[in-house]
């Protein structure tokens, strides 16, 4: 891979025709060493920053896709290339990465895009489902312990319902 993108640095920015680039696909197929290699090229901004036709950035597709240990890999590089709209992106649905990642059970991950970008819990998906809505209605106690201390943190959820309401139906033991 490295020798071709040296011949044909132009080979790594083809796009799909779900305009997926190389990184979109390896990060859907959960090919780390692939996507290691690729982020230590010069053309890897360009590539981590580019949005597909889902509206997924690289680290949206990881985490949507399951592949929590590259999403930790993408998120650390966004962090350290201070690319926060790449961190802070949604997807066609309204989802971001906390979103995904409290979905599929991420805590860890959760916790650490809540501290590289505060702002994520801010954002409802296009069924209003909030980061602490979703944290409550899976009682993931010290993600709604992050949220909670978070000004602004939307709080909304599903059918008119909120953070407290899923809180109150599992019997979580945070206090709203």
């Amino acid at each position: 891979m490295k020798q071709l993108a040296l011949d044909d640095p132009g080979v790594l920015v083809g796009i799909t025709p779900q305009g997926n680039t190389c990184l979109h696909v390896a990060s859907i197929l959960g090919h780390e060493k692939f996507c290691k290699d690729v982020l230590a090229l010069d053309q890897s901004v360009f590539l981590v920053t580019a949005i597909n036709k889902d509206g997924e950035t690289l680290l949206l597709t990881a985490v949507t896709r399951g592949h929590d240990t590259l999403a930790f890999i993408l998120l650390r590089y966004c962090r350290d290339q201070q690319l926060s709209e790449t961190i802070l992106n949604q997807d066609k649905r309204g989802c971001n990465a906390l979103h995904r990642a409290l979905w599929r059970g991420y805590r860890a991950l959760a916790l650490e895009l809540i501290e590289a970008e505060p702002a994520l819990s801010k954002a409802a998906n296009v069924r209003d489902e909030s980061p602490m809505f979703i944290a409550a209605m899976r009682n993931v106690e010290d993600v709604l312990d992050k949220l909670l201390g978070i000004p602004d943190s939307a709080h909304s959820g599903t059918s008119s319902s909120n953070a407290l309401h899923a809180a109150v139906r599992n019997g979580n033991k945070v206090s709203i």
